[in-house]
Formats: structure tokens, sequence, C-alpha cells
């Protein structure tokens, strides 16, 4: 369920990027704009523990729930751990976690970044609120105005005024109103078609909002309806032996979104001025997260392409893959050609020409225009450096360290690099990624290497990745003025991964100074004969590369921070 709720967090936080700014890491806003609190309003999505005290049938304050949430604790939160506010309030950077309005806990240091007022088992429809004894949202929006006199105390009326007007509002119901009052329960079909009883919902959602409008909310985010009919507990009910979606059920939600998106438009069109009401379908996304979950998995996913990138040289390789990309990167190989003839494996140059034979059979199958459109917005990838560094310049045969000191080493990589990218422009590319070097002190194998007996991370490694870095983003920047019809983004792949190193924990790993396979500490390609039991807990898969889990959290904030910025 967790997943589920970072799901939705990840939908929610692209349309703050969309609205507010870029984001980086968390998102960042532009310098005049600041987000400092998110407020909840609704259903169980979004209720931090509210319904905690009260006394009804709808609560969680006990295990399983909770489970994953900090300490094992059942907060009273119905998922396994952290909810839509808390995930979007940390992305935001605003805190770890929103706390609900009705916590015996809370402080008058947590009124200025946000509360929850919801209650699970709310809806819009008031009735709905009643059958099951929870907080309806006209109690919630008592509470809201409690809660304003609190924050007055606390901080005045001019920087209560503020709080409120930049901060964020989610309301979040709906789902409650059909699931239970109209379809199971049925109270309200006797009373309505469904078409009316949807003009009921949105009609009260729009009260809701202009209420909390006059309060002084600004920036107000309503959710859609999610796809009901495929909630466990509807399929179960209403999907037939198969237990599949219920269709009718999933109808009624996109008639209660088509016209809750309408009555939005109304109020944003003047009703409700120098305000911001945005909706938010998490209809359409999580209802293919549940048909196609196998889509949901690394880069080429992320961006809806394909499951896997086969490799070019694959024998099983078919034409049709050839449309959505392959790759051509060999395991060993770097900027510097001496270091895959070193080791036997394809150079960046013997790569290219594999490019271009691939161009060739892409002609012949879809001609030379569609081709040169393809090549055009495609997006290319470029990763290499680490096996230079590490290998050929610091390695146990200092290859090049006779030749060159590190500064003048790293601009030959540069200049190899910068070369490489040129070529593939002239090939057709116009979109490249080319990633900087990870901390390459903290890796394992150099942490065996070089790091003493403590296996500390090796500084000296890491500085200069960092001095390679900015060359390239620098070298980067200049290319980019010399081919305006092309985006060429330097991606920062060292503080992510030298933060996983550092806080494991924070991001759900368990070890970061060894790898899972083998002893972990030496160990890469055919020297690994055995793994850990739980690659999960594992930052690092062998003495250099990082595992799935790892790759996944880093190609998301990769694709994040860097995907817009090829968008024309």
């Amino acid at each position: 369920m967790e997943e589920l709720n970072s799901y939705i967090c990840c939908t929610f936080v692209y349309v703050v990027v969309m609205l507010f700014g870029s984001c980086k890491g968390v998102i960042k806003l532009p310098e005049n704009m600041t987000i400092p609190a998110v407020y909840a309003f609704g259903d169980s999505i979004v209720d931090q523990g509210n319904n905690n005290l009260l006394k009804t049938l709808i609560y969680c304050n006990f295990l399983p729930y909770g489970q994953d949430f900090p300490g094992g604790f059942p907060s009273g939160r119905f998922t396994n751990g952290k909810t839509p506010p808390d995930l979007i309030a940390k992305e935001l950077g605003i805190k770890e976690l929103i706390p609900a309005y009705s916590d015996k806990n809370l402080t008058v240091k947590d009124l200025p970044t946000g509360v929850s007022f919801a209650s699970g088992g709310c809806g819009y429809d008031p009735q709905t609120s009643k059958i099951v004894s929870v907080t309806s949202l006209s109690e919630q929006l008592e509470h809201f105005k409690e809660y304003i006199g609190k924050l007055k105390g606390a901080v005045g009326e001019e920087g209560t005024n503020k709080i409120l007007k930049e901060g964020l509002f989610l309301l979040v119901a709906g789902s409650d109103d059909l699931a239970n009052t109209y379809f199971t329960v049925g109270i309200r079909r006797m009373q309505y078609d469904i078409s009316s009883y949807a003009d009921l919902l949105v009609a009260s959602a729009s009260d809701f909002i202009q209420a909390i409008y006059k309060l002084g909310a600004r920036r107000i985010a309503v959710f859609s309806l999610p796809p009901i009919g495929c909630l466990p507990f509807q399929r179960t009910l209403a999907g037939g032996s198969k237990r599949d979606c219920a269709d009718n059920y999933n109808k009624a939600a996109q008639l209660v979104n088509s016209k809750l998106s309408l009555q939005l438009l109304d109020l944003n069109n003047g009703t409700l001025p120098q305000s911001r009401v945005v909706y938010i379908d998490v209809y359409n996304p999580l209802l293919d997260l549940i048909l196609h979950p196998q889509n949901y998995d690394n880069a080429a996913e992320e961006l809806g392409i394909k499951e896997l990138v086969p490799a070019y040289l694959d024998p099983n390789l078919q034409p049709q893959d050839l449309l959505t990309g392959v790759n051509f990167a060999s395991g060993g190989s770097g900027f510097d050609p001496l270091t895959s003839n070193v080791v036997s494996v394809l150079s960046l140059s013997d790569q290219l020409q594999r490019f271009k034979e691939y161009i060739a059979k892409l002609e012949h199958m879809i001609g030379e225009q569609k081709t040169s459109t393809l090549l055009n917005e495609a997006l290319f990838t470029i990763v290499s450096g680490s096996n230079d560094m590490t290998n050929t310049y610091f390695g146990t045969v200092p290859l090049r360290r006779s030749q060159y000191d590190v500064s003048a080493y790293t601009d030959l990589l540069v200049s190899y690099a910068s070369a490489f990218v040129q070529d593939v422009y002239k090939l057709g590319g116009r979109r490249m990624g080319v990633f900087g070097l990870a901390p390459l002190g903290c890796l394992p194998s150099q942490r065996s290497l070089k790091g003493g007996v403590e296996r500390k991370c090796v500084d000296l490694y890491n500085q200069v990745a960092e001095m390679f870095n900015h060359k390239l983003s620098v070298e980067l920047s200049s290319l980019s003025a010399r081919y305006p019809d092309a985006t060429l983004i330097y991606i920062d792949i060292y503080h992510l991964p030298l933060d996983l190193v550092r806080y494991p924990l924070k991001y759900g790993f368990q070890v970061s100074d060894k790898g899972c396979c083998g002893t972990g500490t030496i160990e890469v390609a055919f020297l690994c004969k055995y793994t850990c039991e739980n690659a999960s807990e594992y930052v690092f898969w062998d003495s250099f590369h990082l595992t799935e889990n790892a790759y996944r959290l880093l190609v998301h904030d990769i694709l994040t921070t860097s995907i817009s910025n090829f968008v024309s």
C-alpha cells in the first residue's frame, strides 16, 4: 500500500513541478516562491490518525498497519507506512511527517508547517460520514477554523495569513461516497441515479473549496476519484467469480471526475480570484499501475517505452526492438581507449561503429526520413569514466599515472567525452544525457583497496570524481552553445549515491559499505560465486555496481530532475 501512496505522491509532485517549478532531489521552487505548509482534508488516503480517538469501526492504530512506518508504529494511517501528505511534505522540503490535528502529541511548533484534518470513511456526501460515525467535511472545516485561531496565537494574524496563502491544501474524498454510500449500502441509490449523485458530490466539493478559500486557502489540490472498481474490496463484492475490476464502479468514478474537473475550471475562471485550484488526476495513472504493474520499472519503463532495453549484440534481438532503442555499452569500457584495450572489451569507437550499423538497419526498415526523426527525438545516455579512474589511472598497474597528473588526465577524459558526444550528434542524436562520475572512493572495491583497515571512503578518489564532473558539465555547456538544436544535459550521479552510502536506512537499505555478492568487498563479474540472502537490503550488488533497488532510486531521481530538459 505504501508503494501505491508513493505513486500517488509522484503523480501529484509532477503536477507541482509543472505549476511551481522544477524538481531537484526535493522540489525546487522559484526563489520568490515558498510552500511553508501542507494541509489535508478528506478521507483515509490523507487521514494521519484523526480517527484514533473516535468511536468508530473505521480506525487502524494497530499492527500490521504501520509496520513500515518509522519505528514500526501503527500511527492510525491507513497504510503500511507513510501517506501522500507525508511524502508530499518531504518532497517539498517542509518536514518528514504531517501530523493529525487531533494528535495528542501535537505541539505549537507543528502548526505552522501544516496538519491533516482528514477522517477515514469521510465523503463529500454528509451521509457517508454519518453511516460510520467519522468526522464529516463540515466538522473538518470547524477544526480548521479552530486551528487558525491557534496559529494566530503562535505566529500572529499577518504570519497566519501568509502561511495559509502560500500553503498547499489537499482535498481527497469521494471514493467512500460511491463505494459505500451509493453502491454497497445503497442508501442514495433509492434517491438519485448515478448522474444526479455525481452532481451532488461535485456541488459539495465546490462548496467546501469555496469555504476554505474564504478562510485563506489559495493553493488547493483536488484529487480525482481513483478507479474504485479495481480496489480489492470492490472486486470481491462486485467483480464476479474472477474478481475482475467492476466496470460500472469505474465508469461512475469517471463521471464524477469529469464533472469535478469542469467545476474546478469554473472556480478558476474568476470565482476565486488570486487562487489556484488544481485537479489532480489519480484515476488514469493508478488504473495503468493496476492493469500493467510490470511496466513500472526503471528508465525505459518510467518513460513508458518498454520494460527492458536489449543489448545490440543480443542474438535474440528482433527487428521491432530497433524502433525503441538498444544498448551498445560494454562493461569495462571507458572514455580513454586504453581502458577498453586492457580488458579486451568494446571501446567507445567500437560502439560508435555499431551505432552506424544500427542506423543502416533502421533506415532499411522505416526509411531515412523516419530514422532521422526517431534519432532526433530519442534519448541517448552516455555513461563512462569510472573504469578510467579506478582501473587505468589509480589501479594496481598505473598505466596513465606515469604520463599525466590527475588534472591533466581528467582533461583528457573530458576531451574524449566531448568528441564522442559530437560524433553522436553528427549521426543524428539531439537529446543526450551524459552521466558524471559516481563517488568512486565509496565503491566497496575502492574502500577495500585504499580505505585502510576500517574501509573508509577514499576522499582522494571522490575529489577526483568531483573534479571530472565539474569539467564535464562545463564542456557540455560549451557544446550546448555550439549546437543550439541539441539538448546536452549533464546528469549528476554523484550526490544521490553518496547519500545512499552515508544514510542507507533513510532509503530502506541496511548495508552500504559492501556488495551482496561474494564477500562484497572486492568481487565483481566472474569472481561473484555466491550472494547474500536479501539483495534488497544492499546498496551495492557487487563491489562496483548498484543493486536494482538502488538503480531504481537513481533512475527515478534522474528522470524527475532532468527529463523536463529534453522537452522542447
